[in-house]
C-alpha cells in the first residue's frame, strides 16, 4: 500500500434513467469520471477528482456527494454553464444506450490543472471527458505531465460514438492517449467501434509499446487481462440479477485500481505488475461490478479490497 493516492479525470453528468416500475424517469449523478472516483473512494483508496462542475443545483449536488464520499475536491472547477446530462434507455438485459446533452454545459470548460502531482501515485483518465474538446486536450496535457512526474497512467476508452468526432479522428485521439499509458481498459464493443472485427491487431500494437496491461470487458461473458508477454488472465461476469449496467465498467475500473493501490501496485510497479496483484485486482473488481449491476444507476458497494496475500 502506498500513501500516495489516485487522481481521476473525466466527465461528471446527470444520468436520466428509467425509474422503478410505474414511475417516471429520475436523475442520478453519473459520468464515467465521477463514477470511477466514487468506486475508488468506496473501496477505500484516497482519490482526488479533476473536473468542471456547474454552479446550478445539480452541480451543487455533485459537490455535496464528493464531500460525503471523502473525495478530494482541490482540483474541481466551478462555472456558470449548466450541468451536462445523458438520457439512458435500457434494453431487455438492462444494457444502457445514451443520448447526450453536452454543448453549452460545464463539459465545455476545462477543469483547473493541478499545480503539481506530488500527492499521487497514479492518474486515471476516462471516456469522452478525456478525449473530446477542451476537456480532452487538457487531459492529454495532464497525462504527459503525469508520465514526466513518474506516475502510472491508465485510460478507459468508454467509447460513445454519438459525441465523438468522425472515426479516423476519434481513433487518432484514442491512440495518442493510449501511447501514454501503462494500463488500458476498453470493452469489446469499444474495440469493435474503433477497429472493426479485426481489433486484435490494434491490441497487439498497443501491447507492443512496452510493459503495458490491456483490460478488456465483454459484458456477460466477463473479460480478460492481457499482461505484456504473459498469458492472458480470463475473468467471469458474476452479475445475475441485473437491474441495469449503468456504471458497471466504471465500478469495475475503480475497484481494480483500488485493489492495486491497497497492494502497492500503482506507480512504477504497474509497469511490471506481478501476476498475483493482477489476479487479486480482477477477483475484487468482478464482485464490485456485479453488486453495482444489482442497483439502479451507478451505486458501487462499500467494500475493502483484500490483500493479494490473504
Amino acid at each position: 500500500m502506498t500513501g500516495k493516492g489516485v487522481l481521476v479525470y473525466g466527465e461528471a453528468l446527470v444520468d436520466i434513467v428509467p425509474g422503478a416500475a410505474g414511475h417516471e424517469r429520475e436523475a442520478v449523478l453519473g459520468g464515467s469520471g465521477f463514477n470511477t472516483a466514487l468506486a475508488l473512494a468506496r473501496c477505500g483508496a484516497p482519490v482526488a477528482y479533476n473536473v468542471s462542475l456547474s454552479r446550478d443545483t445539480l452541480g451543487q449536488s455533485f459537490l455535496q456527494r464528493l464531500a460525503e464520499e471523502g473525495i478530494d475536491q482541490r482540483f474541481v472547477g466551478v462555472c456558470y454553464a449548466p450541468t451536462p446530462s445523458a438520457t439512458a434507455s435500457l434494453d431487455a438485459d438492462g444494457v444502457a444506450t445514451y443520448r447526450f446533452s453536452l454543448n453549452g454545459t460545464a463539459f465545455d470548460t476545462a477543469p483547473p490543472a493541478p499545480a503539481d502531482l506530488d500527492d499521487f501515485a497514479h492518474l486515471h483518465v476516462t471516456s469522452f471527458g478525456a478525449t473530446l474538446g477542451a476537456s480532452g486536450e487538457a487531459a492529454l496535457v495532464l497525462m504527459r505531465r503525469a508520465r514526466e512526474a513518474g506516475l502510472s497512467v491508465s485510460y478507459d476508452f468508454n467509447i460513445r460514438p454519438a459525441v465523438l468526432p468522425a472515426l479516423p479522428e476519434a481513433r487518432r485521439a484514442v491512440e495518442e492517449r493510449a501511447a501514454l499509458c501503462d494500463l488500458l481498459k476498453c470493452s469489446a464493443d469499444d474495440a469493435q467501434v474503433l477497429h472493426g472485427a479485426e481489433f486484435g491487431y490494434a491490441f497487439a500494437r498497443w501491447l507492443a509499446h512496452g510493459d503495458r496491461l490491456l483490460l478488456v470487458t465483454d459484458g456477460e461473458k466477463g473479460g480478460y487481462l492481457l499482461p505484456f508477454r504473459r498469458e492472458p488472465m480470463v475473468f467471469p461476469a458474476l452479475a445475475q440479477d441485473v437491474v441495469d449496467t449503468i456504471g458497471a465498467g466504471d465500478s469495475f475500473m475503480g475497484a481494480f485500481l483500488a485493489s492495486l493501490w491497497r497492494n502497492g501496485g500503482l506507480g512504477e510497479v504497474l509497469r511490471n505488475l506481478p501476476n498475483e496483484l493482477c489476479a487479486a485486482a480482477l477477483s475484487f473488481a468482478v464482485v464490485v461490478a456485479a453488486e453495482n449491476c444489482a442497483q439502479r444507476g451507478c451505486n458501487p458497494p462499500r467494500l475493502e479490497p483484500p490483500s493479494a496475500h490473504d
